[in-house]
């Protein structure tokens, strides 16, 4: 029998501040501005800390950005002390000039050049008689500096004014928090303007630092809070987390190949990662910048502690606080749930889509995350609104093929990728061949690839397919009941969207898509696409 293991997951933090965030390691060679650095032996130099254990330099150290850059600055600031002590200590006689005193002087002017000397009362004072101690004192006055005589207290330059704390306090709230200019405050409360400037600026720099760091400890608490949230439902339910990329779902807890099929997605992450099930989450969802959402498959939903089957997503929210005291608050808004089958359809609507694609963009209309402020959209991430925003920002784009201008750059780039990049940019999953299209690249499949096509049968009529979009389209067209889009024209319904605005060219008059080669119009863009292709390749 194998023995049994326990498997530890280490959570890095930096070694100066304990944060968990942009880590790089101690004991590693970077380089920066054209010079290599090594944190650890940086920190050991500025700090003087003791030399490293064996244990220690076996152990992985690391540390923030933050605290590498101000690593950098106190050990750049300790070198310059250090140099111009040095330098001090070479040049100490050319900097410092001294001047001694006649020997020969009488004993008047002797006693006048140390009359700044206190004298403690109760101390015998020297006898003027006495002539050995009149030589004693002039050889140690042979080594003083004569340094110019203090004036009278009443006659020093007055240069600084007279102010107390208290005031300075009172001008500087005044200020702040009364609305008081900082000359109005300098002549009331008798302090300088620079003083005031100066102390304003460094308590409202204060001020501004105390409330980013709160925002980011908030931040921070809530995104813990969120991974604690995320780890409940899976520990409680059998949601599926999951990624995806070109209609493709990838696991979260390995950097394996991508499934068409969700139902392999199930049984990989089921059979292979049952015991990373909530153990990696905290990786998953670093950065926190980037992983703001989750999504998860929803598919069959109930509940692995009581076996309750969970008709809907939002049943498992009163399920998990009435049944089990779980409160989810974070989660709410930002676990995305999805219910991936060969028919796609909303988790939260039941609408129906062609592809996931269509899918994932129907899901913002769920969630008001983010608002767009130019058209009102909503949003679930901040990565979708960003990427939104593009269609708002109108200026001159020129093509760079064939110079044709465009308001938006996205749709320069649509018409540069389509009219004029040729490029073969669709990978195939099994092999490194390229593809313009995903039809090249099923077919391809078909022929190279042949035992890893899985093929789809109607339940209904027993049709067998071979690419998903036919089966999809199958289903719809020929089985499906519910047409919801209808032609305001003529009144004719239609399954899908896309059919009905294909449909609405018939009752089109105008032509609004002019060919850039032969300046020929059309009434809808595929017409001018398959002119493109027909026409002029």
């Amino acid at each position: 029998m194998e023995p049994n293991t326990e498997t530890f997951i280490y959570i890095a933090r930096c070694k100066c501040c304990l944060n968990e965030d942009e880590l790089q390691n101690l004991w590693e060679p970077y380089v920066f501005e054209g010079e290599t650095e090594i944190y650890g032996e940086m920190l050991t130099e500025c700090f003087s800390l003791p030399s490293q254990t064996e244990e220690e330099l076996q152990s992985i150290e690391m540390i923030c950005s933050s605290c590498i850059k101000r690593l950098r600055d106190s050990l750049g600031f300790r070198r310059e002390v250090m140099a111009s002590a040095q330098v001090l200590q070479e040049n100490l006689d050319k900097m410092f000039l001294h001047t001694t005193v006649n020997v020969q002087l009488e004993n008047e002017s002797v006693y006048q050049n140390v009359e700044y000397l206190d004298i403690a009362e109760g101390k015998e004072q020297p006898n003027e008689d006495n002539s050995e101690n009149d030589e004693t004192m002039v050889k140690q006055v042979t080594n003083v500096t004569k340094w110019p005589k203090r004036l009278p207290k009443e006659n020093r330059n007055k240069t600084y004014k007279q102010y107390s704390v208290a005031a300075l306090r009172m001008a500087i709230d005044a200020v702040l928090n009364d609305g008081m200019t900082i000359a109005e405050a300098s002549l009331t409360y008798g302090v300088p303007r620079k003083t005031v400037t100066a102390k304003i600026h460094a308590a409202r720099n204060k001020k501004d630092d105390m409330n980013d760091e709160t925002n980011k400890l908030d931040e921070q608490e809530k995104h813990n809070n969120f991974v604690d949230e995320i780890k409940m439902i899976l520990t409680y339910t059998n949601a599926i987390p999951y990624r995806t990329k070109a209609s493709r779902y990838y696991c979260v807890y390995c950097n394996g190949p991508g499934y068409e099929d969700a139902q392999d997605l199930r049984i990989h992450i089921r059979t292979e990662h049952i015991a990373e099930r909530t153990a990696k989450i905290d990786q998953i969802m670093r950065p926190q910048w980037l992983n703001e959402v989750i999504k998860l498959d929803i598919h069959c939903l109930h509940c692995t502690v009581c076996l309750t089957v969970i008709p809907n997503w939002n049943d498992m929210f009163k399920h998990l606080n009435n049944i089990h005291q779980i409160v989810l608050d974070e989660a709410y808004n930002r676990v995305i749930p999805y219910i991936l089958n060969r028919e796609l359809s909303c988790a939260l609507c039941s609408e129906s889509f062609s592809s996931y694609h269509y899918l994932d963009s129907h899901m913002n209309t769920h969630y008001s995350n983010y608002i767009c402020y130019e058209c009102g959209d909503i949003f679930l991430a901040a990565s979708r609104l960003n990427k939104h925003i593009e269609i708002h920002q109108f200026g001159v784009y020129p093509c760079p093929a064939c110079g044709k201008v465009f308001k938006s750059k996205k749709y320069m780039k649509k018409h540069y990728d389509y009219i004029h990049n040729t490029d073969k940019k669709i990978k195939c999953h099994y092999c490194p061949e390229t593809f313009s299209g995903t039809y090249e690249r099923h077919q391809h499949n078909l022929k190279m690839h042949k035992e890893r096509v899985k093929t789809m049968t109607c339940e209904v009529c027993g049709k067998v397919f071979d690419w998903l979009p036919y089966y999809t389209t199958h289903m719809r067209r020929i089985h499906g009941t519910e047409k919801n889009y209808k032609c305001k024209d003529c009144g004719k319904k239609f399954l899908m969207k896309y059919e009905l605005n294909n449909h609405k060219v018939k009752h089109k008059t105008e032509k609004d898509f002019v060919c850039d080669i032969c300046s020929k119009q059309f009434k809808s863009k595929p017409g001018l696409l398959r002119h493109y292709q027909v026409s002029h390749g």
